[in-house]
């Protein structure tokens, strides 16, 4: 019986069969990602036709200007399951991973710290409205703790997950985690595209009803600063020039090379051109200056992770501020890794070594840092065959055990 991991974020679905990760002829594990499927609901504002999941970019008809977005998260928690239930049974479509529920092992994550109610509504989803032969329901933190713990071999870990809706630092010590610890910051991947939607749209062209560009803008150009006061006064050298898609002669815009040809030159100026320079590193600087965007946390990511840290015992710090590890798809920032590891080195006693690390795939490959969890899910499955039992619930067993039995099962692997 195959074993699906599903990690439900609120921005996209990382999604893959377990078995799909075999060996080569050294008997090392091969490198394979998760299949990526946004976790959204659109509408087009032209033809105000309505997308499920990975049909807005093939289903659109090149309409991608305007899209409207329902997801069915809000403030990072599961709370629309219509919208859930049309996007799962996408994925779950032939069309996409022709999954067998009944013949089907499911992993699937939630959100830390998440409320009973939406826990028991999705294991009657998983098990009543699918059902799924069995089920793990744990949070994408730990199983990113558990990939960062195979990798280093530490019994102390501090996930940093920067995620769609906000960035957590959730502490781990030996496999369970330190829940007074757990911080949160209100600043995270929808929250940087906006602030740069209200910044271009203020300077340059109004793009206030571009998400969808926006995005693809933030997550091409922008980057995070080393030093920010450098960078500011000598914004020139960053400056970058981004080709706007007309949706008409192409769908996805792109970086203007400054060795184009000619014959390139000529026809971008038929096209509209998004000037950028300050904006690629002063939008990103909001994951350590929250107030930026209004947001009055006591300090941003940086400081986070140290009063996470502060918050666990005394002999675990030194072993945690050595094994930080950054995951989530905002993680992906060129240069955010070795900011907070300077921010957070800077807070830490001169004594202390402070390494933040993206957690890897194996055989040191650097992963990346969105797919961490569905790994940790797949590195799960393959325990879980070895030694079965333990996180997994069967179908007979939920309804044996009720509802909220269940929910007291899966919390003890959180």
């Amino acid at each position: 019986m195959r074993t699906l991991v599903l990690d439900n974020g609120s921005y996209s679905i990382k999604c893959g069969y377990a078995e799909d990760i075999g060996t080569d002829s050294d008997g090392q594990k091969q490198k394979v990602l998760p299949l990526v499927i946004p976790n959204t609901v659109t509408r087009t504002k032209r033809t105000r036709r309505v997308c499920v999941a990975d049909l807005a970019e093939t289903g659109a008809g090149g309409d991608l200007s305007g899209l409207y977005y329902r997801s069915p998260f809000e403030r990072g928690y599961l709370v629309r399951w219509d919208a859930e239930l049309a996007i799962w049974d996408r994925v779950l479509s032939d069309a996409v991973l022709g999954c067998t529920p009944g013949e089907t092992h499911l992993t699937v994550t939630e959100p830390v710290l998440n409320f009973a109610q939406i826990q028991r509504n999705m294991d009657e989803v998983v098990f009543e409205e699918y059902g799924f032969a069995s089920a793990v329901r744990t949070p994408a933190t730990r199983l990113a703790a558990e990939v960062a713990a195979a990798n280093g071999g530490a019994e102390c870990v501090v996930v940093v997950d920067v995620g769609h809706a906000a960035t957590r630092v959730v502490p781990y010590w030996r496999g369970r985690q330190a829940v007074e610890a757990i911080r949160r910051v209100d600043v995270g991947g929808r929250m940087l595209t906006n602030y740069l939607k209200e910044t271009v749209s203020f300077r340059y062209w109004d793009m206030t009803d571009e998400t969808y560009i926006m995005n693809a803008v933030k997550e091409q150009t922008c980057f995070v600063s080393r030093d920010f006061a450098r960078d500011q006064e000598d914004a020139a050298a960053v400056r970058v020039e981004y080709v706007l898609p007309d949706f008409v002669n192409s769908t996805r815009g792109y970086v203007r090379s400054d060795s184009a040809s000619m014959a390139d030159r000529q026809q971008i100026q038929n096209q509209q051109v998004l000037p950028l320079a300050r904006e690629r590193f002063a939008v990103p600087e909001a994951l350590f200056h929250p107030s930026d965007v209004a947001i009055d946390d006591a300090g941003g990511i940086h400081c986070a992770v140290v009063q996470a840290i502060g918050a666990c015992p005394p002999e675990t710090r030194g072993v945690m501020l050595a094994n930080i590890a950054l995951v989530g798809g905002s993680a992906r920032l060129p240069g955010l890794r070795e900011r907070l590891q300077a921010e957070v080195q800077a807070m830490s006693p001169d004594t202390a070594r402070v390494s933040v690390t993206v957690p890897g795939g194996g055989n040191g490959d650097v992963d990346d840092p969105a797919a961490c969890a569905w790994r940790g899910g797949c590195l799960l499955a393959e325990q879980q065959k070895s030694a079965p039992g333990g996180w997994r619930v069967s179908r007979q067993e939920y309804h044996e055990l009720g509802p909220d039995r269940t929910v007291a099962h899966f919390a003890r692997f959180s």
